[in-house]
């Protein structure tokens, strides 16, 4: 039986008084993909933005990109992130780069980041896989090359729905995007560990290389042992939970600052635990600051009853 729920609310406090206000939807699913508890419409879609990445990134492990150029859990764990940019992020996508004879200038996410921008990794796995298919490189963008053909169907497979019903728009790093609804995105992590067995597992070994230090997917991991976090631009939030099942969560406004808030809080409910783990804090409720730094507000989650 699925518990439904409205949908959930983060408020944005300034001083004592609520500012402003986001709400979100979200589907919680069990290890079957089965849905077990829903908060306002998740049958709302979506485009997945970078929360498609692990899934994008299937086709170059099980198509032998990654074992073609001997590289192990890093590689794959930058190709699945939305990192930072910090120097460990862009060193390793500079080495990937080299690896397969390509360089910065091969990267088209955008004009002057290049390996800092936080989708290197993902473009560095589409150019490999280029190079060891022997596909066009300086297109690989495009919507009918190889490579943006078989991330579109690693992620069409993983959320059962058929290729020609999905809809594509391009992401703002210039690649192929889908959308689908909430509840799919959250079925589609349910089943990342059994479709995805590498990438799962090099994702939860290294959480730092899929974001940062302090940032939410690498918070979620470090401080909800067991989990897997990949969100994606305007609001989404994925996390794969321990023993199986999955939510996913989504700010209607597309406010990124409301998903971890709301994300942390689904996260304490649905694993039954008492309170936030310690070093969640900041991401449970991330401070707002004026001008100078100082702390004049917060971010809050509000759950509705269970």
């Amino acid at each position: 039986m699925v518990s439904s729920y409205p949908e959930v609310v983060v408020n944005v406090y300034r001083g004592p008084s609520v500012e402003s206000r986001h709400q979100l939807v979200a589907s919680v699913v069990d290890a079957e993909g089965r849905e077990v508890a829903r908060y306002g419409d998740p049958d709302f879609s979506t485009y997945w933005r970078s929360s498609a990445k692990p899934f994008q990134a299937r086709p170059w492990v099980d198509g032998g990109t990654i074992d073609h150029f001997g590289w192990g859990d890093q590689e794959v764990a930058i190709i699945c992130a939305s990192h930072v940019g910090a120097d460990v992020h862009a060193t390793l996508v500079r080495r990937m780069l080299a690896d397969i004879g390509l360089g910065e200038a091969d990267l088209r996410c955008d004009r002057e980041l290049k390996a800092c921008h936080n989708c290197s990794g993902n473009h560095t796995g589409m150019l490999a896989a280029c190079v060891h298919h022997g596909w066009d490189v300086s297109t690989y963008q495009r919507a009918d090359h190889p490579a943006e053909r078989a991330a579109v169907a690693s992620v069409a497979e993983a959320c059962g729905i058929p290729e020609a019903d999905i809809p594509r728009g391009i992401d703002g790093c210039g690649i192929v995007v889908c959308a689908t609804p909430v509840v799919a995105a959250a079925r589609a992590y349910a089943r990342l560990a059994r479709l995805a067995p590498r990438i799962d597992a090099a994702m939860r070994a290294h959480p730092v290389l899929i974001e940062g230090e302090g940032e939410l997917d690498t918070v979620v991991m470090q401080t909800f042992p067991g989990t897997l976090s990949k969100a994606g631009a305007e609001g989404l939030g994925c996390t794969a939970l321990p023993g199986g099942g999955a939510l996913a969560v989504k700010a209607l406004d597309g406010g990124d600052r409301a998903v971890g808030p709301a994300l942390v809080a689904l996260l304490v409910r649905h694993l039954g635990l008492s309170d936030v783990p310690q070093g969640a804090g900041a991401t449970a409720r991330p401070p707002v600051l004026n001008d100078a730094g100082a702390v004049v507000g917060e971010l809050v989650a509000e759950l509705p009853a269970s």
